[in-house]
This record gives C-alpha cells, sequence and structure tokens, in this order.
C-alpha cells in the first residue's frame, strides 16, 4: 500500500473537516440545544477519527473518540451542552488541526500536555449546564487569523483556461507556410491573433485572483469570538458588500490593520452584556463590514454598535500630552477631535492589557492604509457607533461598466453612473447641446463628418439614485456604444497617471483594452 499517499489524502481531508467545524461551534455555541447541529459535529469528528484509526494514529483517534461521546450526547439529549464544554471542543479542534499538521505525533511536549489535558477532560461527563468554572482572561488564548490560501474557482472557468492554453501552444505550430511577397501581412495577422488570445488568457488568470470580500470577513470569525470571550463580551461580524471580488493581495495586507481594529472594537468599543441590556441593546455586541465600489474606488467601511469614542479621553490626551489649552480644545470641531485617535501614543485604555493600552496605537493602522495608497477617517456617536471608513485607489476587480468609442478610442466608465443614454435626434435641442462636454476637443480628437450616435448622461457625484432630471450630471456624446459588459480593472500605468483623466485599465472578456475614465477629475480638468 502506498502510505503515503493515502497521508496526503488523510491530511487534505481532515482540513476540510477541521475547518468546517470552526464555523459550526461558533453557531451550535449560540444555540446549544440545537440538535441538528451537534449532529453535524459529531459526522466530522467521526470522519476524522475513521481515517486517523486506518492509518494507526492513535492520538488523534483516541482524542476525536472522545470527542465525539460528548456530541453523541449532546446530539441525544442525554445533557445539555454549557459554554465550557463547547469552549473544550474548540481547543479540541485546535489541537487536532496540529497533530493533522504532524501526522499525528505530538509536535512539542507543551501540546502533548495540551492533548493529555484536554483527553482527561473529555472522559469526564459534560458540565450538564451546571455552574461553569470561570477562565481568567489572560489563561483564554486568541486565534490569529491566517491569510487567504485556496479561492474557489468555478469548473468551467478552469475548463476554459485550459482550452485557452492549449490554443496558444498550437498557435505556433499553425505559423502559416508564405511567400517572401505575403510573409508581411501573414505574419502579422498572426502576431495579432497571438496578441489576442494571450491578452484573453491573462484576464482569466487574473481572475483567480479575485476573492469575495465575505471570504475576507470569515477569517475574522473566531478571532472576533476569542477576543469578546477573553475579555468577557459577546460579539459577532455581519457583513454587507460580501459578493464584491476584490484583488486577494489587498485583503491579505489588510489583515494586520484589520486585526488591530477589532481588538479596539472589543476591548474599548462594545460593552459587557449587562451594560448592554441596560442600555437596550443586544447583549451580542455587533461589527458591521460593509464593501462597495464607488467609481474608482474601493470603500470599506467597519463600525461597531458600542460606547463610540470617548471624547473626554481625547480632550485630557490633548491637555495632557499636547499642552493645549481648554480654550484652545474647545475650539476643535468634533472631526479634529477624533483624529486625534490617529496620532503616535494616543490611547484610551487607563492601564495596559493584553488587548490595549501598550503603546501599539491607531497610528500603526493609519499608516497602513496610507501604504496601500488608500486613507482613513473615523465617526461616532456616543452610546451608538464608531465608525472607520476607508478608500483605497482600483485595485484589481471586476467592475460592471459601460463601453463605448469616441474617436479612435474605446472608453467605459462603471454603469453604476449611467443616468440615462438619449440618441442624439432626441437630445437636439440648443439647450442640451449647449450643456455637452466637449470630449472630443479636451481628447484632442479630429472632429470629422461622422455623426456621434448617442449622448450620455451621468449622475450627479451627490445622486445615488436614477433620476430623470435634465439638471442631473455631465452629458457627453459618444461615437457608438459597445454596451454594458464586466471588466476586469487595473490601475493605470505612470505614463497614463500623468493624464489625470483615468481611473483604470480595463480588460474585456475577449482581451480587447478600455481606458476607464475619471469623469470627476476629467471636468475638473476640463473647467480648469
Amino acid at each position: 500500500m502506498d502510505l503515503d499517499k493515502y497521508k496526503n489524502i488523510f491530511a487534505q481531508e481532515s482540513k476540510k473537516y477541521l475547518e468546517d467545524l470552526g464555523p459550526l461551534l461558533i453557531s451550535v455555541e449560540k444555540d446549544r440545544p440545537n440538535r441538528q447541529l451537534w449532529e453535524q459535529i459529531h459526522g466530522k469528528i467521526h470522519s476524522i477519527k475513521g481515517m486517523a484509526r486506518a492509518l494507526s494514529m492513535e492520538n488523534i483517534s483516541s482524542l476525536c473518540h472522545l470527542m465525539e461521546d460528548w456530541c453523541k450526547q449532546f446530539q441525544q439529549g442525554a445533557c445539555k451542552a454549557g459554554k465550557d464544554d463547547v469552549q473544550s471542543l474548540f481547543e479540541g479542534v485546535d489541537v487536532l488541526a496540529v497533530l493533522v499538521g504532524s501526522w499525528g505525533v505530538d509536535a512539542s511536549p507543551e501540546q502533548k500536555k495540551q492533548r493529555e489535558g484536554l483527553m482527561a477532560r473529555f472522559e469526564k461527563e459534560p458540565s450538564q449546564d451546571c455552574a461553569e468554572v470561570a477562565i481568567e482572561p489572560e489563561n483564554i488564548s486568541v486565534h490569529s487569523p491566517k491569510g487567504i490560501e485556496h479561492v474557489r474557482v468555478e469548473y468551467s472557468v478552469i475548463e476554459e483556461l485550459l482550452g485557452h492554453s492549449q490554443e496558444i501552444i498550437l498557435l505556433e505550430k499553425s505559423l502559416p507556410s508564405l511567400s517572401e511577397n505575403q510573409l508581411s501581412s501573414g505574419l502579422k495577422s498572426w502576431i495579432d491573433h497571438c496578441n489576442s488570445m494571450l491578452k484573453g488568457l491573462y484576464l482569466r488568470l487574473a481572475m483567480l485572483r479575485l476573492a469575495p470580500v465575505g471570504d475576507f470577513a470569515k477569517l475574522f470569525d473566531k478571532t472576533i469570538r476569542d477576543l469578546a470571550r477573553k475579555h468577557g463580551k459577546e460579539a459577532k461580524m455581519v457583513v454587507a458588500g460580501g459578493e464584491l471580488l476584490v484583488d486577494i493581495a489587498l485583503m491579505n495586507r489588510l489583515k494586520e490593520p484589520f486585526m488591530h481594529l477589532m481588538r479596539n472594537f472589543i476591548a474599548h468599543g462594545i460593552e459587557e452584556p449587562e451594560e448592554r441590556s441596560k442600555a437596550g441593546k443586544n447583549k451580542e455586541g455587533k461589527i458591521l463590514l460593509e464593501a462597495e465600489r464607488r467609481d474608482n474606488k474601493l470603500l470599506l467601511k467597519i463600525e461597531d454598535d458600542g460606547r463610540g469614542i470617548d471624547q473626554s479621553a481625547v480632550r485630557r490626551f490633548f491637555k495632557e500630552k499636547k499642552s493645549m489649552k481648554d480654550g484652545e480644545i474647545s475650539r476643535l470641531s468634533e472631526k479634529e477631535l477624533l483624529k486625534a485617535i490617529f496620532l503616535p501614543g494616543f490611547s484610551t485604555a487607563q492601564e495596559a492589557t493584553t488587548l490595549a493600552g501598550r503603546g501599539i496605537g491607531m497610528d500603526v493602522v493609519v499608516r497602513a492604509i496610507e501604504n496601500l495608497g488608500g486613507s482613513i477617517e473615523v465617526f461616532s456617536a456616543p452610546s451608538k457607533y464608531t465608525r472607520f471608513v476607508m478608500q483605497f485607489p482600483l485595485f484589481l476587480s471586476v467592475i460592471d461598466a459601460f463601453i463605448f468609442t469616441v474617436g479612435p478610442y474605446t472608453l467605459s466608465i462603471p454603469t453604476t453612473r449611467i443616468q440615462a443614454i438619449e440618441s442624439v435626434v432626441s437630445a437636439a435641442s440648443k439647450e442640451k447641446r449647449a450643456s455637452l462636454v466637449g470630449l472630443k476637443n479636451f481628447l484632442c480628437i479630429e472632429q470629422t463628418a461622422h455623426r456621434p450616435s448617442h449622448i450620455i448622461r451621468l449622475k450627479s457625484p451627490d445622486d445615488e439614485t436614477v433620476s430623470n432630471s435634465d439638471s442631473a450630471g455631465m452629458r457627453f456624446e459618444v461615437d457608438s456604444i459597445i454596451g454594458n459588459t464586466p471588466l476586469m480593472a487595473m490601475p493605470v500605468g505612470e505614463l497614463l497617471a500623468k493624464a489625470k483623466i483615468f481611473a483604470g485599465v480595463g480588460m474585456m472578456e475577449n482581451g480587447e483594452i478600455s481606458m476607464l475614465l475619471d469623469m470627476e477629475k476629467l471636468q475638473a480638468e476640463m473647467e480648469s
């Protein structure tokens, strides 16, 4: 028997089961009587045990067997699961993850001691939902999220990639045998076709770098759970716009700044359950992550529903650390006051803990955001929320864009900016034509006898809804309309950036290039 082959299969399958167990345990912790959840947990642990037993991995199979016995009791309703019981199972999953990675052998004496202690715990009866043993916050380990290591790719996309790759490989053999007179035009045609194929392949390969924001948010589920438990609180993350596809490279570089924000939300923002109940709030705090694409920018908003920023602590910081007088502080606007949390050395913590007050402030987050070419703002309301709004330039992403031509150029704008498309005939009044933006003149395109086909009317920058008002955003003529299509949008290079009117470079599904216009910058340039 090829033992290594089966060990690799065991490792792959077990890691998948362990990844599934994390969210299931988070769910059952909030709904401990739920027998269906316990059945799912029991089934996944049983599967790991069966594979480990077949490969004589005794440490894994023995631990799984004991954990499985507990789950079976909760599944059958023989006893109720307590909070500490669920925590023990969380720790068991963490130990199993280490054992699976080391083929069932204890990775260190400390890990062996932890495994044996857990097994001794599982050999006893569950807590029966009795008074639970209080765990010191310093003794609770906090899960640190890993980076995104895998992406889900539809099988049809993989098949398409293989087909394109094969065509490119065969393309070299298809170079025609041409006479000297034919060589120039024939070779050019072949090169053009080859380039088109390469562009299409690049587009599809680039799409593999994209992942939903929701997948990034899931990395923090256990982190938030651990931090809240360590601080005697309850919290969860909620995601809006989680289907938005963004570059994994950006998300991975935001992992540490977001970890810092999570710590601040739990340490400073979200209140203890009793305090929240008295204030009429749900005992469980909420951290909301919202993602959206606005023209050429990615917006990420993250907020808690806690007590807000302690403005008295901010004033105290200005007075004690910045030597400002009361009169000077009172003249600061709320925006200027809140921006103090981004200054080095700022902290509202009265004493150092494992969660806060150790001199590592929000200035670390600001530097990380700025290093990515982004910006960050803070908003807060007492007893309601603290919100951070981050804005990033166009990274690799897929956007819905409206494609059109003006002269020799293929241009595009985000579909969300379109208010209306009018035929030139229906918009022929002098008043309407006088308000048109001279796009051809600005792009130095020679006027020809060819008559433009349509007028595109944009929403005004502040208008998020479709309006039929003629007083909305700018209008401009286009020669032809290609239509609405997904674009792989990429940042502009150094040369095009100097033009100051392009938000990015877009690649269509056929490999053709379209320049993504930044209409606000274009209008500003034309007015200057």
